[in-house]
């Protein structure tokens, strides 16, 4: 008698069943670490921005009223375009040269972000769930 040599299709149902799995279990833990990474990096970037803002007050002796002003400067403080999507984020600031307010919203609440951010020259980052954040909004890391 000749053996056949190969899978048989049990076999080969087995295997699919467990890549199944581990790939149910790898792809919701992968989209949860890239939201908090896209989460910490909109942090980053509110401090970037704080920090353009002061050093542009320190020099000017007043708040710049939006991104163009803080990259188009001679030296820019801020480099790189702030207008479009930066890691799932987009980022506004306004000002009146008193004061500004800087905010990074989620462009997808729930895929890239859960949170949104606000910073001002307090340089207090507030947060707000699935919504846009405000000064009025929880201080992040604070415990209530």
């Amino acid at each position: 008698m000749r053996k056949n040599a190969g899978f048989t299709l049990i076999e080969l149902m087995i295997v699919v069943e467990i890549i199944a799995i581990m790939v149910a279990v790898a792809v919701p833990n992968y989209l949860r670490t890239r939201i908090q990474a896209n989460e910490s990096n909109a942090v980053g970037s509110l401090r970037t921005v704080l920090n353009a803002q002061l050093t542009y007050n320190t020099v000017n002796l007043t708040y710049a009223p939006d991104f163009d002003t803080l990259t188009t400067a001679n030296p820019p403080y801020l480099s790189g375009n702030w207008t479009s999507e930066r890691s799932g984020y987009l980022f506004t600031v306004e000002g009146d040269g008193s004061t500004f307010a800087a905010r990074a919203t989620p462009t997808d609440f729930g895929n890239t972000g859960f949170h949104g951010f606000y910073v001002d020259p307090s340089g207090i980052v507030h947060y707000q769930v699935m919504a846009e954040a405000n000064a009025d909004s929880p201080v992040l890391g604070q415990l209530d």
